[in-house]
Order: structure tokens, then C-alpha cells, then sequence
């Protein structure tokens, strides 16, 4: 397990941070990938080849390139947020996250949910606007799904919307009960 607990994140922390978060599986999918390519160079077929690299290119800017972008918008949310002292970056065997220490208000909570799949979403659309061809969209629009409360961002959100209603239903009772 690896964690950064930092007041400050920088570019190199953070990019070191993604990097480590999948290494594993990036070192098993580089070694199958060589052997795929040399295999189809060795046998010539250049269509082994060509699959091979677009299977590269899919899991480099499609798979790791949105989950890299999701992260950044989180982070690029909590670092701003008031009331957040420090973040700390984790990387464990299955889980990759992000923890702000201090108070961090509904609204950043919201916000800070929102802009890891809202991040990725809005490239999805621009992707499949721009280069429909390449079919890289889903993988960034795909994102979508981690609104759902069965998965940490769509749970932060409910639980935010859920205490702001109830905070805007004590302020009108309470401000009934001035009157």
C-alpha cells in the first residue's frame, strides 16, 4: 500500500500517485502486448499487429486516461475546497482514493463527486463529437455509472443533497418560528 498525505499536491505527487495505482496491470498488459507483437511481426500478420496496437492505444488513452482524468477531478476539487488542511492519496491492492481531512462543506462533498465523472463525461462527449471513428468515447463516457449509489461518488452525492435538504428545511422552520 502506498499513501501521500500532503497539504499541497503538486503535479509530480499526483502523476506519481496514478502511476503507482495501476502498475501491476500495466506491466502484465505491456508484457502480453510485446509477445502479441513480436508474435505477429515473427508470423507476419500485420493485422495481429494493427490489433495489437489499437488494443494499446484503447487501453492507454481509453481505460488509464479516463480513470486518470476521473482522479484529477476529484483532486483538482478537494485541493481548492475551504476547509480542507490536507489530502491524503492512497493506492492499495484493489482500491485507489482520495480523503480530504478537515470540514469539507455539502456543496465541495457535491462538487468534488461530481468532477471525477463529470470530468470524463464532458471529454466523452467531445471525443465522440470530434473523433466518432477512433472509439474512444465510451470509455470516458462510460464514467456516467459511478453516479449511482453503489459506488463512492454517487454515494457522497445522495448523502450531500440528502444533508442540504435537511439543513434548507431547519433554516425554514427556523426562520418561521422568527416571525
Amino acid at each position: 500500500m502506498w499513501t501521500l498525505r500532503t497539504t499541497r499536491v503538486t503535479a509530480v505527487a499526483a502523476c506519481r500517485w496514478l502511476l503507482l495505482a495501476a502498475w501491476p496491470l500495466n506491466v502484465l498488459f505491456t508484457g502480453l502486448l510485446a509477445v502479441t507483437v513480436v508474435l505477429g511481426l515473427v508470423t507476419e500478420q500485420s493485422v495481429i499487429v494493427r490489433a495489437s496496437l489499437t488494443l494499446a492505444a484503447h487501453y492507454a488513452i481509453g481505460l488509464n486516461g479516463s480513470f486518470a482524468l476521473h482522479e484529477l477531478g476529484h483532486l483538482a476539487v478537494l485541493a481548492r475546497a475551504k476547509g480542507v488542511t490536507a489530502i491524503t492519496l492512497e493506492r492499495s491492492l484493489w482500491r485507489t482514493s482520495i480523503s480530504p481531512h478537515g470540514r469539507l462543506g455539502d456543496r465541495d462533498a457535491a462538487l468534488a463527486a461530481l468532477a471525477g465523472p463529470g470530468a470524463c463525461v464532458g471529454v466523452g462527449v467531445i471525443l465522440w463529437l470530434s473523433a466518432p471513428s477512433l472509439q474512444l468515447h465510451g470509455w470516458y463516457l462510460a464514467h456516467v455509472v459511478f453516479l449511482i449509489p453503489s459506488f463512492a461518488d454517487g454515494r457522497t452525492l445522495l448523502s450531500a443533497a440528502h444533508r442540504g435538504a435537511a439543513d434548507a428545511a431547519r433554516r425554514r422552520r427556523e426562520r418561521r418560528g422568527n416571525r
